[in-house]
C-alpha cells in the first residue's frame, strides 16, 4: 500500500498540461492515495496531487526536497524557534511552509542558513520584515 511517506506533494492541481510528470498522479481518497494517469489529470483539477518520491529523484542522489522538510523545526537566527513545518506548498512561485501555529513563512534558498538533518532543524535567517 502507499503511504504519504512515498509520495511528493505535486500542490493543487491547476492545470491539465504537466510536463515531465511520471506516468501516475496520485490523489487522497477516503484516507488511501489513489493512482490517476497522467493524460486523465483533468479530473483531478482542484486537489492536491501526489507523485512517488521513487519516481520523481534518484534514490543515490540523498537530495532533500521542498516535501522532506515537512516535520523540521525551523529556527530563525534572530526570532530562535519558530515551530515546525506542518505543510509545504509548492503551488505558486513563492514556496511556503505552514507551520504548526497557521503562520506562514516563506522557503527560499537565500534566507536559509543551514540543514540539520539529523535532528531535523531548518536553520533560516529571514529578513526583519517577516
Amino acid at each position: 500500500m502507499i503511504t504519504k511517506d512515498d509520495l511528493l506533494s505535486i500542490g493543487i492541481i491547476r492545470r491539465t498540461h504537466y510536463k515531465d510528470l511520471p506516468e501516475f498522479v496520485f490523489v487522497q481518497r477516503d484516507n488511501l492515495y489513489v493512482p490517476f494517469r497522467t493524460e486523465n489529470i483533468s479530473e483531478l483539477i482542484g486537489e492536491e496531487g501526489f507523485v512517488l518520491r521513487s519516481d520523481m529523484q534518484n534514490e543515490d542522489e540523498g537530495l532533500l526536497t521542498w516535501q522532506d522538510l515537512a516535520g523540521y523545526t525551523i529556527e530563525d537566527k534572530d526570532a530562535g524557534v519558530l515551530g515546525t513545518i506542518e505543510y509545504i506548498d509548492e503551488s505558486t512561485i513563492n514556496t511556503l511552509a505552514t507551520l504548526n501555529d497557521g503562520r506562514l513563512i516563506p522557503l527560499h534558498e537565500d534566507f536559509i542558513t543551514e540543514i540539520d538533518e539529523e535532528k531535523r532543524i531548518l536553520r533560516v535567517n529571514l529578513p526583519f520584515a517577516l
